[in-house]
């Protein structure tokens, strides 16, 4: 198991582990061990995300608390947000509000950039996993069913994103399209359009898979298995797995990447773009495509 290292400042692309005893291990993508972020309130951790600081949140499931981190890994709060009963899930938006999805209760809590309550969104079920859309208003949830919902916090209304023989489904992510990317306990990863129509079908071949991130790169997702040690980057449009490591761990419950991509604009600013929108997934493959052949032009002309 890795030991507790001293604080270093987060680079990007770095690879956050929830796990247990109210620790998140940081890697590099490659999977070199780097430092251990360390709540000091035992129990396990989940979803973890950034501000546009770099500040790392995570939420410490068994405290009922979000624990804040500075870009150092410094423990700058461990009851940032407190009182939120089985937090699961983190989101910022574009002015540094924060959206906490949790187990424990059918809404949403919205919080300051202080970590101080705002208000409360009631749903239809339990929030485990949440995630906002680029419209700063719609708000995805699921309570680890097969059934995604969506809400709109502007009018209230509340709908089915989709519904399906999809297993039971844990962390998600808006793509720029409106679609969605999520996680199953199936083993699976699954992407469907705005409509909630299902268009990829991921297997990971890692067992129940339960984190979900997006790359910086802006083409890739992270994954890894519910309470194991298995992490894997995967390519949106190809399927194809890009890195494929360890953790050397057994109670894995949650991936962030440092200056990972966010449909919400809530994300670290890295300077270049990051904490905004991933590309279309149908337009991956047609901009490797331009791109190889802008470069085969110029070696012509040379």
């Amino acid at each position: 198991m890795s030991t507790i290292a001293s604080a270093a400042p987060f680079a990007v692309g770095d690879v956050f582990a929830s796990t247990g005893n109210g620790q998140v291990n940081v890697y590099s993508q490659s999977g070199v061990f780097k430092q251990t972020l360390d709540t000091g309130l035992g129990g396990f951790t989940t979803g973890g995300t950034f501000d546009k600081n770099g500040n790392f949140y995570v939420t410490a499931f068994s405290a009922n608390v979000v624990s804040k981190f500075d870009n150092n890994g410094n423990l700058v709060d461990a009851t940032w947000a407190n009182g939120i009963s089985r937090v699961e899930s983190i989101v910022f938006d574009a002015a540094g509000n924060a959206y906490l999805g949790n187990a424990g209760s059918a809404q949403i809590q919205k919080v300051s950039s202080t970590g101080a309550p705002i208000t409360n969104i009631a749903v239809l079920q339990n929030t485990d996993w949440i995630d906002l859309a680029a419209d700063q208003t719609t708000l995805l949830y699921s309570n680890e069913g097969s059934t995604i919902r969506q809400i709109d916090t502007a009018t209230n209304v509340d709908t089915v994103f989709t519904s399906g023989a999809y297993g039971a489904l844990f962390a998600k992510r808006y793509l720029a399209d409106g679609g969605v990317l999520a996680a199953s306990g199936n083993g699976n990863v699954y992407r469907w359009d705005l409509n909630g129509v299902l268009q990829q079908t991921y297997a990971i071949g890692i067992g129940s898979v339960f984190a979900l991130n997006l790359d910086p790169n802006g083409t890739s997702f992270w994954t890894g298995t519910l309470g194991g040690s298995a992490v894997r980057k995967v390519n949106i449009a190809t399927g194809a797995i890009e890195e494929s490591w360890s953790t050397g761990l057994t109670d894995l419950y949650g991936l962030a990447v440092y200056g990972e991509i966010q449909a919400g604009g809530g994300g670290v600013d890295t300077g270049g773009g990051n904490g905004g929108t991933v590309p279309e997934p149908g337009t991956i493959g047609l901009l490797a495509f331009a791109l190889a052949a802008f470069g085969a032009v110029r070696r012509r002309k040379a």
